[in-house]
C-alpha cells in the first residue's frame, strides 16, 4: 500500500517532468542564427511556419540528453555520501536473513551497461520525437510506457496482471491513440510555432516508450536477482 511519502514522490516527479518537458520544448522552439551561411542575422524570430530568413531552430535533442545524464551522474554524489553515512553507522550486531530466496550480496558492476544503454538510446529517442511534435501530445504519449512494461514483465519476468491491470492498460492506449491521432489530423490553430512532423514524433516517443519498458523490465530483474 503506497504510504504519503510514496504519493509526494509521485506527485513530484509528475511536476518536474513536465517542467522537463516544457523547457526542453521551449528550447528547441528557440530560433538562432544559421551558422551555415556566410552572412546570418544578428537578430531571429520565431514564426507560424519556422524561423526567420537566415535563421534556424535549435534541435539539438542529443546535447539536451546528455546535460540530462549529466546532472543524472551528479546523484553519484550523493549516493557516496549516503554509503559513507551507512558505513559509519553500521551496526555488526544487525542480522540479516540469509536464505536462498534473498538477493545474492554482491553483484558484478556489469549489470549496470544494459539498463544505462537503454536509458540513453531511450531518452534520445524521445528527445528527437519531442523536436517534431507538440510538448502536451509528447508527455501524454509517455504514459504509453505502463502498457508495453506490463506485456514485457508477462513475456521476460513471468507476471500475471489482474483483470484491472488490463483495463487500465487499455484505457491508457486508447488515450494515447486518440491524442496522438488529434494531433497530426488536428488543424493548427494560433500563431506560435508549429511542430515540423507530428506523425514521425509521435512515433517516436511512443518507440521510445518500448525502450524504457525494456530498461524497467531489465532493472527489476536485476533487482531481484542481487542486492544492490
Amino acid at each position: 500500500q503506497m504510504s504519503p511519502h510514496h504519493l509526494l514522490l509521485a506527485l513530484a516527479m509528475v511536476i518536474t517532468g513536465s517542467i522537463n518537458t516544457i523547457s526542453t520544448k521551449l528550447a528547441d522552439m528557440q530560433c538562432i542564427p544559421d551558422d551555415r551561411i556566410s552572412d546570418p542575422p544578428l537578430q531571429c524570430s520565431a514564426t507560424s511556419s519556422g524561423c526567420s530568413e537566415g535563421c534556424r531552430q535549435f534541435n539539438h535533442p542529443f546535447a539536451q540528453a546528455a546535460g540530462m545524464f549529466g546532472g543524472e551522474l551528479l546523484c553519484l554524489i550523493a549516493f557516496q555520501i549516503g554509503r559513507l553515512a551507512k558505513y559509519l553507522c553500521f551496526d555488526s550486531n544487525n542480522e540479516d536473513s540469509k536464505n536462498d530466496a534473498s538477493p545474492r550480496e554482491g553483484f558484478p558492476p556489469t549489470i549496470f551497461a544494459l539498463p544505462a544503454l537503454l536509458d540513453m538510446l531511450g531518452t534520445c529517442t524521445m528527445y528527437a520525437g519531442l523536436t517534431m511534435t507538440h510538448a502536451s501530445v509528447f508527455q501524454m504519449l509517455r504514459g504509453s510506457v505502463v502498457v508495453f512494461t506490463g506485456i514485457l514483465s508477462i513475456l521476460f519476468l513471468g507476471r500475471r496482471l489482474g483483470a484491472h491491470h488490463w483495463a487500465g492498460m487499455v484505457l491508457v492506449m486508447a488515450g494515447a491513440f486518440i491524442v496522438g491521432l488529434s494531433s497530426v489530423l488536428g488543424h493548427a490553430e494560433g500563431s506560435g510555432m508549429q511542430p515540423s512532423n507530428p506523425f514521425l514524433g509521435n512515433l517516436l516517443v511512443v518507440l521510445a516508450q518500448v525502450i524504457v519498458a525494456l530498461q524497467m523490465v531489465a532493472e527489476e530483474r536485476f533487482l531481484k536477482s542481487y542486492k544492490i
